[in-house]
């Protein structure tokens, strides 16, 4: 065989093997976690109002409801993900769930096996507990919902919304690439995301004096007031306005962008009693 022709016969090889290989690959990775496996747990534990309750999951949502109940009932929905469905049923019945009480705290624990390469498993928890109840609610991968909870809530996520309603304990909300809705609040309030806009509501029964922080960088905020609202107020943004539906006594310069000063009595009449809204690309709306 002449040498140009063998290059040319070397060349086609190689383009064979190469476009075989890449069907190899393109076949493997479109099996790839294709069977799906769910299974649910139910689960119950004493709890009396008053005491915490805390659930953690890396991928998965949270759910919690106050009910008139003295004891935590937990549904915990368990959803592996494999190349075979048989592979899949494994992971998810070698996957365990557990309610553990500690003093006044009950946890929820997780023990999955070990992952392999295109392997995943994620728990999301339903839970109603008693309406007096402290929560500590964290997941990496999902939302978190919460109502009718009198208690402290501390709430985390990372890729996810957060919603509460219904709260009166207070409560602390985190994420970084979601929003946070709040409505029929009637405590102090900590929200915080990155990538988001916040709605906050306040019951009509909630005091008048709150302490209320809401930050987020790219995302609008509204704030709707309880009646006869009295704080010292900061609000500021980079790229949008602040407006205000409530008659504010301005302290310096008066900008589109940045509102300081005092709503009703300010902080005279109460120890309690600041508002302080911060966004970066959004606009404020205070009612």
């Amino acid at each position: 065989m002449k040498p140009h022709h063998l290059t040319k016969f070397s060349l086609g090889c190689l383009l064979c093997l190469l476009t075989l290989a890449a069907g190899c690959v393109i076949n493997i990775g479109s099996c790839a976690m294709q069977a799906k496996y769910e299974k649910t747990v139910d689960l119950s534990a004493p709890l009396s109002p008053g005491s915490t309750f805390a659930a953690q999951t890396h991928n998965g949502s949270i759910t919690v409801k106050g009910a008139d109940v003295s004891e935590c009932r937990l549904k915990a929905t368990i959803t592996a993900r494999a190349a075979t469905e048989e592979d899949a049923q494994e992971l998810a019945e070698k996957t365990e769930v557990t309610l553990e009480p500690s003093g006044d705290k009950l946890t929820t624990k997780t023990n999955m096996p070990t992952l392999k390469m295109n392997q995943s498993i994620s728990v999301s928890f339903d839970a109603n507990v008693p309406n007096k109840t402290n929560l500590e609610l964290v997941t990496h991968n999902g939302a978190v919902a919460i109502a009718d909870v009198t208690g402290r809530v501390n709430a985390t996520t990372h890729n996810g919304k957060v919603s509460a309603g219904s709260v009166s304990g207070g409560v602390a909300l985190n994420t970084h690439n979601g929003g946070i809705d709040c409505t029929q609040l009637s405590g102090d309030a900590q929200l915080k995301t990155h990538n988001g806009g916040i709605q906050v509501s306040y019951s009509q029964a909630a005091p008048s004096a709150c302490d209320v922080s809401i930050v987020t960088y790219n995302g609008g905020i509204e704030f709707s007031a309880p009646p006869g609202f009295c704080a010292a107020v900061e609000a500021a943004t980079h790229n949008g306005t602040v407006h205000t539906d409530l008659p504010v006594t301005v302290v310096g310069e008066i900008s589109k962008k940045r509102i300081e000063g005092t709503i009703g009595t300010g902080r005279a009449s109460s120890p309690k009693g600041k508002l302080r809204l911060e966004t970066h690309n959004g606009s404020i709306r205070i009612r």
